[in-house]
């Protein structure tokens, strides 16, 4: 985790899917952002958390997201 991502989003992904919000965090994040794995999808979704520096940056990707 980055020192300063106090905003952060636990999201389900499916199989093969991480490649999509890894993507799109590199292209439309201002600021540092990262990743931390709970769970890996497997069948089922794995649990994933996404870490961000600005607030700005956190409710773009919830609002994507949906």
């Amino acid at each position: 985790m980055l020192p300063d991502t106090q905003y952060k989003a636990e999201i389900g992904i499916m199989f093969g899917n991480l490649s999509v919000m890894i993507d799109w965090c590199q292209q439309h994040c201002e600021s540092n952002w990262c990743y931390d794995i709970k769970d890996l999808a497997g069948k089922n979704p794995g649990q994933y958390v996404f870490f961000f520096e600005s607030e700005k940056d956190l409710v773009n990707f919830i609002l994507w997201k949906k």
